[in-house]
């Protein structure tokens, strides 16, 4: 696919919709800028090549689903005392087991892994699906089909710890079996059939080889979780993590506005973001691993993401700033629109403001129509494609207040 996460498909990013033609759930010509950009024709051809021949993805029909649970535990061979151990993750008793689009998605699996703080040493290939990583004196595999593989485990308890320290700091990466995205894309409102129901490896929680059953689901939204978060122990990472929310807004307002009065952009700005979104996934991530209950640390999901939302935006406005000619007034119009869909939308999650939230939705309805006209008539179409971007992932927050959570 063409890695633009434009949105434009209904899809967050480009690796659902690979997955989604790739299973025959949808076709390569519902990209919008694959089939309307003649630079992209060459792409498309490529792509239904691909279909002629045989996509292998781990997809329908391909994978073997394992008991849920230990799939072994065994005296090390090399070391006396140490014990190696396996597990095959599902997403819980709860959640759906089918693997039609995969279990991890491999990008995002990576990229977990690199920003939890908890693993060392940490190697992770997304063409192979296989990572690598070290806690304390054990080498830890994990594939992206849900495999985890600990080695020179202290014990049985030790390595049953470390594969549940894994699999919850992975739990965002699990592709959800609704519509195709890794769990923390349903988490960040991109997910349009995981706002009317509750997203299967959310309402699964953190997958648990030893987990036999857990209780009944009850059913709250996302706007209840600044009430709740205040009863719990790990409460300072979420706070801790809305505030790095707060500033890194506060920094892209401050450049969009450069942007549009044609002041420059100082590149410094998206660094200062990046590196607030990574302090957000780092503290969701152990708010997720240290939070006891199952659905309470599922706060930590819409926490990463608001996140992956904001990351999104960010690369918006960098395509945006990164056009060699100044904004045509047509276009600096769709631009301070989408920003502010975008920033309306994100204190609309703030304030748990539902009315805001709702006409916020409306407004990005109406810029849609706006936008689509434009980009027929107009030939920017990549600045189109960024003022898109930012749009669409405000559109995706102002859902966020009513997406069904387990409780």
């Amino acid at each position: 696919m063409l890695k633009l996460d434009c949105g434009l498909c209904g899809n967050p990013s480009c690796r659902t919709m690979a997955r989604k033609i790739a299973t025959g759930d949808t076709k390569p010509e519902q990209c919008f800028n694959l089939s309307t950009r003649p630079e992209y024709r060459q792409n498309l051809q490529k792509i239904r090549q691909l279909l002629r021949e045989g996509v292998e993805i781990g997809a329908k029909g391909t994978i073997v689903i394992e008991d849920t649970g230990i799939t072994y535990i065994h005296p090390c061979i090399s070391e006396t005392g140490k014990v190696t151990a396996e597990a095959r993750l599902t997403t819980s008793p709860e959640g759906t087991v089918d693997l039609k689009y995969g279990f991890y998605d491999p990008i995002q699996l990576c990229m977990m892994l690199s920003m939890t703080g908890f693993f060392k040493d940490i190697r992770c290939s997304p063409n192979l699906g296989v990572g690598r990583v070290t806690v304390d004196d054990k080498t830890v595999l994990i594939y992206k089909d849900g495999r985890i593989n600990v080695r020179r485990a202290k014990d049985k308890e030790d390595a049953i710890q470390t594969i549940r320290l894994v699999s919850r700091s992975l739990w965002g990466a699990i592709i959800c079996s609704y519509c195709g995205n890794a769990g923390v894309d349903c988490a960040s409102g991109g997910c349009k059939n995981c706002i009317t129901h509750v997203c299967p490896v959310i309402s699964g929680g953190p997958p648990d080889p030893t987990a036999t059953s857990r209780g009944s689901i009850q059913q709250t939204t996302a706007s209840t979780i600044f009430d709740r978060v205040k009863t719990l122990e790990t409460k300072r990472y979420f706070e801790e993590g809305v505030k790095q929310l707060d500033d890194a807004f506060d920094v892209f307002e401050k450049a969009s506005l450069k942007v549009l009065e044609e002041r420059g952009f100082d590149s410094s700005a998206l660094k200062a973001i990046e590196d607030k979104i990574a302090k957000v996934n780092k503290l969701a991530i152990k708010f997720i691993v240290e939070t006891p209950g199952a659905y309470d640390a599922a706060i930590g999901l819409i926490l990463s993401g608001v996140a992956i939302d904001l990351t999104r935006v960010a690369d918006g406005l960098k395509i945006v700033a990164s056009s060699k000619k100044a904004l045509s007034p047509k276009l600096k119009e769709l631009f301070s629109e989408a920003v502010t869909i975008a920033t309306e939308a994100y204190y609309a999650f703030r304030a748990v403001d539902f009315e805001k939230a709702k006409r916020t939705a409306e407004r990005y309805t109406a810029f849609r129509k706006r936008w689509t006209e434009a980009f027929r008539k107009m030939s920017e179409k990549d600045v189109l494609t960024g003022i898109e971007k930012i749009a669409v992932n405000g559109f995706y927050m102002s859902r966020l207040l009513t997406k069904p959570l387990p409780t």
